[in-house]
């Protein structure tokens, strides 16, 4: 047994004078008498019920010693040596929880599991209460309360979400005091694959193995050279133990949200992970697609991919320069093919120069020359050292090698205050940098593509096609499908842009930058800002979930402690010491 406030046993102290009380005796006090012939009798009877008196008074006594004591040591708060720590009850929220076992989901089974452990708690034991999906949320704090465990317990419901072990509280976590000095309980299916729990995780694990089908990857894009050439990937896996013969359905969804077959895909589903394919559809509009599984499981989530096809239209690119060919070409490099970009005599979306300010909102800048806002102090040309790339992974450099790029006719200058420089040389001249002036951006690359034969290397439609790509907000094109609660890029947006993400028809929320979060829905959100208007996707497509086998984890739970804590039968045990002493008492009163 130990003692969660040892401190109190000090209050011991208080039997000695307890005890002291009954066993001193009172003088008692001389008085004269005319007639002691007339006490004699009532003397003799005394002294024939001096035991019993005594008998009575030392019952007294050694129920008040056992009610003294008994109150002691409650107030010291004794606990088994059994492991009656504080508890951190986690309630796996992940999307295979919402399948159903039984007829009941999986979800409900581990919430009452957890409600039972609360309410097989002691009156002094505590607990927390928490989920955990791709995220752990405490949902109560520590407390020894059993309403309100029990309200944190309900307010549990399973997510559309891939589970995260490690966010789980670890050992490792030397701030983590839960991990450190209570135990954790994980109220699990087990379907993590073989992933392994944190240190010291206790699973309770619930459920068992079910069949089921799901889709555990999918994209979309548009192949190049082709009329709408849509290639749709998938990837399915399943629990069935057993190949199953099932429909895979491909719709386009219009906009009034009707679902239009385009194909129908019979497949052959073995056991486990199956090989991934691809289905390419010809004269696929851009817009809404959904693939489903004509199927009756366990986890209906994962039978269907929402993907979001978008085709956009090439970057206008006008070139404003005397030396047109190479620019033009640069640029003609990505009209076919994927239509990445196209050349425009006027009112493009970038300029493209070589030598002096084309003026535009966007502008790609080669060999800077005469007055600008881009450059100011240009002086003569230079012999530059080797580039090093300032900023890694900065999108107009993306998939360009700088420092083999020999920046020949390179020039003194000065950016603009607030430019970011991309690539300078040892002595820091910058060599490609981008600024901004009010509403206008450029990418201004500091050498002479003649005297460099820059125009002949394979880096310079590369760094055209990139700087554009980023001077319009396109670097990070959105993907035809994501998971719940994935960042997504804002097509066309700055770092101070205010963009709507729709999450359904009646709801909204305001985004600014150039991500946007996903909330937990499966399915369909719309973006929109000035520069457009796009559909996202968000599907399931988690293979740990969908497997729903119930893993390879056993549950490895050590017993709870149950019933009523020492402190509180050593409580009654003083309150029935109290009756007994009240009864004996009456009795000395009253005879």
């Amino acid at each position: 047994m130990t003692f969660l406030q040892p401190h109190m046993l000090w209050s011991l102290a208080a039997l000695l004078p307890l005890t002291a009380l009954y066993l001193l005796k009172v003088r008692p006090r001389r008085k004269p008498t005319t007639a002691v012939f007339l006490w004699e009798k009532a003397l003799d009877q005394r002294r024939a019920n001096r035991l019993f008196q005594r008998l009575r008074d030392l019952w007294s006594l050694m129920l008040m010693l056992i009610v003294c004591t008994a109150v002691c040591l409650a107030l010291a708060r004794p606990e088994w040596n059994d492991r009656r720590q504080d508890l951190l009850i986690v309630v796996d929220a992940s999307a295979s929880m919402s399948a159903r076992q039984d007829g009941a989901a999986r979800i409900d089974l581990a919430k009452k599991t957890a409600a039972d452990i609360v309410e097989g708690l002691n009156g002094t034991q505590r607990a927390a209460v928490a989920s955990l999906a791709d995220k752990l949320v405490y949902r109560s704090h520590l407390t020894d309360n059993p309403r309100e465990l029990l309200d944190a317990v309900e307010s549990i419901s399973a997510a559309n979400q891939e589970l995260r072990l490690d966010a789980l509280p670890s050992r490792g976590e030397e701030r983590n005091r839960f991990a450190r000095d209570h135990r954790v309980l994980f109220i699990s299916d087990g379907n993590f694959g073989p992933r392994r729990l944190p240190d010291r995780v206790e699973l309770l694990k619930i459920g068992g193995r079910l069949d089921n089908l799901g889709i555990t990857a999918s994209d979309a894009a548009y192949l190049p050279g082709g009329p709408d050439r849509l290639a749709f990937y998938y990837q399915i896996a399943s629990s069935f133990a057993a190949p199953r013969e099932v429909d895979l359905i491909v719709a386009r969804i219009d906009g009034w949200g009707n679902e239009q077959i385009v194909r129908v895909i019979p497949l052959e589903i073995k056991p486990g992970t199956n090989r991934p394919e691809t289905v390419v559809i010809d004269g696929a509009a851009p817009g809404k697609w959904i693939a489903r599984l004509a199927i009756d499981d366990a986890l209906p989530l994962d039978n269907a991919a929402y993907l979001a096809a978008s085709k956009p239209d090439p970057i206008r690119i006008a070139v404003k320069s005397e030396n047109r060919f190479f620019l033009e070409n640069s640029v003609l490099a990505f009209s076919e093919g994927d239509g990445l970009l196209a050349l425009v005599p006027d009112d493009g979306e970038v300029a493209l120069a070589d030598g002096a300010d084309p003026g535009g909102a966007r502008s790609l800048i080669f060999h800077p020359d005469g007055e600008s806002c881009w450059w100011r102090d240009l002086g003569e040309p230079v012999e530059p050292g080797p580039a090093r790339v300032m900023i890694e992974n900065h999108p107009a450099l993306r998939h360009l090698d700088a420092s083999g790029i020999p920046f020949v006719g390179a020039r003194r200058l000065t950016p603009p205050d607030g430019a970011q420089i991309l690539a300078a040389d040892d002595s820091g001249l910058p060599l490609i940098y981008q600024a901004r002036q009010g509403d206008r951006t450029a990418v201004v690359v500091n050498m002479d593509p003649v005297m460099a034969d820059f125009y002949f290397s394979a880096w310079f439609p590369v760094l055209v096609h990139a700087a554009s790509m980023h001077l319009v907000g396109r670097e990070n094109p959105l993907a035809a499908a994501y998971r719940p609660n994935d960042e997504v890029p804002v097509p066309g947006a700055a770092e101070d842009t205010l963009s709507t993400l729709e999450t359904s028809p009646t709801n909204s929320v305001e985004v600014r930058g150039k991500w946007a979060r996903l909330g937990d829905r499966l399915g369909f959100y719309e973006l929109k800002n000035p520069s457009g208007r796009w559909f996202v996707s968000s599907s399931l497509m988690a293979e740990a979930e969908t497997l729903l086998d119930g893993g390879d984890a056993s549950g490895n739970a050590e017993a709870l402690s149950r019933g009523r804590s020492p402190g509180q039968w050593l409580t009654m045990l003083a309150i029935v010491g109290l009756v007994l002493e009240s009864v004996l008492y009456h009795r000395r009163k009253v005879g």
